[in-house]
């Protein structure tokens, strides 16, 4: 305790967290995991069903699990979800049908939304104590860039590893993937609950409460979190989802894919490294608009050209860019507006909305392609790629304000 003294708690956490985001995300199968999943027997109607097995677990736990963390502290929250997490991917070890892997989906679901709100809420409240708010947007992204040195070596070896898409080499691969969590669990236990955090243990419900006061009254928040999600879906979870078929038909071969993936993390880990660069020389906000300018731009450029590798390739290279630089300033934005307290639990009423978004969106885009809207002139990745542009411009005319000291909400007394 005294060393934690001697050091910055704030410095501490946020160290702790790279490090527990980084053994978190390794994920060795990442590369050949559809495949994975072909040869375990799944049908691409039984991917999709997995998929929503996700969204909807994310659905369900979002609030519960954000009112966990305003109660008990974001550590037992991290803790709680680090075990769910190892439990999911040991489900991986040996299912066979879709019932396990929906069953695997849904615990990797619930284990994401123990993080969810309550990382950010620790490092803000963290950052706070110290009075250290307006670093939140460089914490954050060198905290996201965790994510990119595993990438980097998932997508290689992964992907060489399993290249005969063997049943030992998966069950080899799904084995490292577990050894990496168990070293996450280890790491939480360092976590040190900021003391802000630790005055505020009310009822769960009156966290949920103060979450819903706290959106309601705070109009530049909702529209912050349009222009962030309706952007991001479309984007990420829609485009990214035909991303390697439309570069493979640009012209670049399958093998080139696994080297693609590892140059665009190591470029996103260098974006996200170099943040606080960026924040020193722009405003948020303008970055924020260039970026979601820059995303419309170039998914509608992937809509009218299919059949150019440099373009696929520019595309490829300043979505990947973009998305980087945007979650960051989003969660320092965002976290501007939210008192302490309920934090986490205000996050978390964030991301249920963006579930319902993620079901709307994704469900309507999956619609339109299912009825063969526009096929009789257009191929339907074509006319996917043009609906997703269009969401994405919709999702840019949000407009996006930085939270005044006028503007903000006083913490709420809790009674």
């Amino acid at each position: 305790m005294k060393q934690l003294q001697m050091q910055s708690r704030a410095d501490h956490n946020i160290r702790i967290l790279f490090w527990a985001t980084l053994f978190g995300s390794v994920n060795f199968l990442e590369p050949i995991l559809t495949l994975f999943y072909f040869e375990r027997g799944l049908s691409e109607a039984g991917v999709l069903w997995m998929t929503l097995c996700w969204c909807m677990a994310v659905l369900v736990f979002e609030v519960p699990t954000g009112a966990f963390a305003d109660r008990f502290g974001a550590k037992a929250s991290f803790l709680v979800g680090s075990l769910v997490g190892m439990l999911s991917t040991a489900v991986l070890f040996f299912a066979d049908s879709l019932l396990l892997f929906c069953l695997s989906n849904v615990l990797s679901g619930m284990a994401v939304t123990f993080f969810s709100g309550s990382e950010e809420a620790l490092i803000y409240e963290s950052l706070k104590e110290e009075q250290r708010e307006d670093e939140m947007s460089g914490v954050m992204g060198k905290i996201q860039s965790a994510i990119y040195v595993p990438a980097i070596a998932a997508t290689l070896f992964g992907a060489f590893w399993a290249r005969d898409l063997a049943e030992d080499q998966f069950r080899l691969l799904i084995l490292f993937g577990l050894l990496a969590q168990l070293v996450r669990l280890v790491l939480v236990f360092r976590v040190a609950n900021p003391k802000q955090e630790d005055s505020f243990r009310d009822n769960p419900f009156q966290h949920v409460k103060n979450g819903m006061y706290v959106i309601k009254k705070t109009p530049d928040l909702i529209k912050l979190f349009l222009n962030f999600t309706i952007v991001f879906i479309p984007a990420v979870a829609v485009f990214g989802k035909f991303e390697q078929p439309y570069l493979n038909l640009s012209g670049l071969p399958v093998e080139w894919l696994g080297v693609l993936y590892a140059t665009g993390s190591a470029v996103a880990l260098l974006i996200a490294r170099k943040l606080d660069w960026l924040t020193g020389r722009f405003s948020r906000v303008t970055l924020m608009q260039v970026t979601g300018i820059a995303t419309f731009l170039m998914v509608l450029t992937a809509t009218l050209i299919q059949n150019s590798l440099a373009v696929a390739l520019t595309v490829y290279f300043v979505l990947r860019i973009s998305r980087t630089i945007r979650y960051p300033l989003y969660s320092h934005l965002a976290n501007g507006y939210i008192p302490s307290g309920s934090r986490a639990t205000t996050l978390s009423l964030l991301s249920i909305a963006d579930s319902l978004f993620d079901l709307l969106i994704i469900g309507g885009v999956a619609l339109i392609s299912t009825l063969g809207l526009g096929a009789a002139q257009y191929s339907s990745m074509t006319v996917i790629f043009g609906v997703c542009a269009l969401i994405i411009l919709l999702g840019n005319l949000a407009p996006i304000r930085v939270a005044k000291e006028a503007t903000k909400l006083q913490e709420l007394k809790h009674q």
